[in-house]
C-alpha cells in the first residue's frame, strides 16, 4: 500500500495524544497506528482517518512482539517509516511508600514507556540512518522533572525517555535524523478523564485555567516534525506555565 506519502508509525495511535497526532498528520503521511488491546477503538480510529491509516496490535513491552510486528507494518505499506512518534503509555498513579507502589508496577511502567520507546527506535533507526533522513518524536511528562506526588515509576520512566532523546539526537544528527521530545502537563484524554475531573474540582493552581488539550500536543509534535534538524534534541514543554507556578501543598499524612 502506497499513496506517495511517507509512512509515520504512531504508538498509542488509536486514542488520546497519539490519535490527535494522527489526525494532524493524516494529510501528509500514511499512518501505522500501534495499539495494545482495544481492537474496537482501533477500528474506530482507522475509520475516522479514512484510507490513510492501518492499526496494528503490538505489545510494546515485549521484545518478541515488536520483532514480529514491525515487519508486518513495513510489508503492508511497502517501505519503512520516515517518522516515529512514541506516545503509547499507561497510567502510574501511586505513592511509593504511602500507597505501596510495588517494584513490579515500577518495572511495568519502565518497560513500556522507556524500553518500549527503545524497542521501536531500534526498529526504525537503521533505515533512517542509511537514508540520511527521518524524525523521531518521543512523549514525556512534566512529572519527569521531579517533585510530584504519586507518580513513582511513571516519572522516572519519562525522565529516562528525555535523557535518551537528547543522547540519541547527538549521536545521529550528522545523518540527518532528528530526535526530540514533547513534555506535556496534564492532558485531558480517555486515560486521564477521572484525574482531570478531580483536579479541576480541587484548589490546585493551573495558571492556564485548564488542562492541556491533546490537539495542542499534536500541534507541538507537528512543529517538531516540520522543523526537523533545526530543533534536534529539544524537549518542548506544554503545561501552560504550570511547572513554574508555586503551588501550596499540604503535607502527606497517614
Amino acid at each position: 500500500m502506497s499513496d506517495g506519502h511517507p509512512l509515520a508509525i504512531i504508538t498509542g495511535g488509536t486514542s488520546g495524544i497519539g490519535l490527535a497526532a494522527a489526525v494532524r498528520l493524516s494529510d501528509r503521511y500514511q499512518l501505522a497506528l500501534i495499539y495494545s488491546r482495544d481492537g474496537e477503538r482501533a477500528a474506530l480510529a482507522e475509520k475516522s482517518l479514512g484510507g490513510t491509516a492501518k492499526a496494528f496490535a503490538i505489545d510494546l513491552s515485549s521484545d518478541q512482539a515488536v520483532h514480529d510486528g514491525y515487519p508486518a507494518i513495513v510489508a503492508h505499506f511497502g517501505g519503512p517509516p520516515e517518522l516515529l512518534i512514541n506516545s503509547a503509555g499507561i497510567r502510574g498513579l501511586a505513592k511509593f511508600f504511602l500507597q505501596g507502589c510495588s517494584l513490579e508496577r515500577c518495572q511495568e511502567l519502565m518497560n513500556l514507556h522507556f524500553f518500549g520507546t527503545l524497542r521501536m527506535v531500534q526498529k526504525v533507526l537503521p533505515g533512517m540512518y542509511s537514508r540520511r533522513r527521518g524524525c523521531i518524536v518521543n512523549l514525556s511528562s512534566v512529572s519527569a522533572r521531579g517533585g510530584y506526588k504519586a507518580v513513582v515509576g511513571y516519572a522516572e520512566a519519562k525522565a529516562a525517555v528525555e535523557c535518551f532523546t537528547q543522547n540519541l539526537a547527538v549521536e545521529v544528527a550528522h545523518r540527518g535524523v532528528s530526535v526530540s521530545c514533547v513534555c506535556p502537563g496534564l492532558v485531558e484524554t480517555p486515560l486521564t478523564a477521572d484525574q482531570v475531573s478531580r483536579l479541576q474540582e480541587s484548589s490546585l493552581n493551573f495558571p492556564l485555567g485548564r488542562c492541556i488539550e491533546a490537539s495542542e500536543v499534536a500541534e507541538a509534535i507537528d512543529f517538531l516534525v516540520r522543523m526537523g534538524a533545526a530543533v534536534n534534541g529539544q524537549i518542548v514543554t506544554l503545561d501552560g506555565a504550570g511547572s513554574l507556578a508555586k503551588v501550596p501543598l499540604k503535607p502527606a499524612t497517614r
